[in-house]
């Protein structure tokens, strides 16, 4: 990236969180505060729980100790496991058909849900009907707004990170980074957060099933990663793959501040370059 890249995406990155803020405010909403999910806090692991199929090896001592012992952060239809965590992080989309059943889903969970912090992104790219929603769950509701990283190529990722720690752009405005995949803007999140051990549980990559597909009363609720390839790791789709940012999101951003970074299990593509959180 040259600085003139440099200026163009960061112009564009700032007419995308007035967007999102106008949106937001358009709609009634609360904005996502760090202080706030700060107060939320009880643990220096954050575990986030995504919708691989390999969610379905933990044992039941494993979700003992993510009860009691650690955070933990759901992602797009964590809804749909019988755990509830205490972050929730999602985005509506892509399709209006996935965005009804979506809200249908939070409604039908909204009483299960109610103590949890509901992390809403990609607003303007997707929204939901909020008058579809219980009035509980609207209420609970916090907008997230983001800096995209740009994926074109590893040299040009890791300068945009270089660029926004010099800004110290998080910690002066609360945005988070997103970069190929919402598991990137969970890390953030987590580094945000000020967790020392962040665990990347369910993140498979290498398989484009999920989780509820062994769950007969959940297996007809269809998936969209068709083929067997994960779309955050097809290089046709971008430069840099979602397991390469990750790496590079380690290396430059985490590794720095001193947190460490885990995959759930050893059968995750992310295996050995991250060590497994479980057995």
């Amino acid at each position: 990236m040259t600085l003139a890249d440099d200026l163009r995406w960061m112009r564009s990155e700032f007419r995308r969180v007035r967007k999102v803020s106008r949106l937001r405010r358009a709609a009634g909403l609360t904005p996502f505060s760090l202080a706030d999910a700060r107060a939320k806090k009880q643990s220096d692991t954050l575990v986030v729980l995504g919708s691989g199929r390999s969610i379905n090896r933990l044992t039941d001592a494993d979700w003992q100790r993510l009860d009691r012992d650690y955070d933990t952060l759901g992602l797009n239809f964590w809804m749909l496991h019988p755990f509830t965590p205490r972050f929730y992080q999602f985005e509506a989309g892509p399709t209006d058909d996935r965005t009804r059943q979506f809200e249908d889903f939070l409604s039908e969970r909204a009483a299960r849900m109610a103590s949890v912090m509901m992390i809403y992104k990609d607003m303007e790219r997707h929204q939901l009907d909020l008058t579809r929603l219980p009035d509980q769950t609207v209420r609970s509701l916090r907008v997230l707004n983001k800096v995209n990283l740009p994926v074109e190529t590893e040299a040009g990722l890791r300068r945009s990170l270089t660029l926004v720690r010099r800004a110290r752009l998080t910690q002066a405005t609360g945005l988070l980074l997103f970069a190929r995949a919402s598991i990137v803007q969970a890390a953030s999140f987590g580094a945000a957060m000020g967790y020392k051990r962040i665990v990347l549980a369910g993140v498979d990559l290498n398989d484009t099933r999920y989780f509820w597909e062994d769950d007969p009363d959940l297996s007809w609720f269809g998936t969209a990663q068709p083929g067997t390839i994960h779309r955050t790791m097809d290089p046709t789709l971008a430069g840099v793959t979602v397991d390469r940012v990750l790496m590079v999101l380690r290396d430059s951003w985490l590794a720095p501040e001193g947190i460490e970074l885990f995959c759930g299990h050893a059968t995750s593509a992310l295996h050995p370059r991250l060590p497994a959180f479980f057995g």
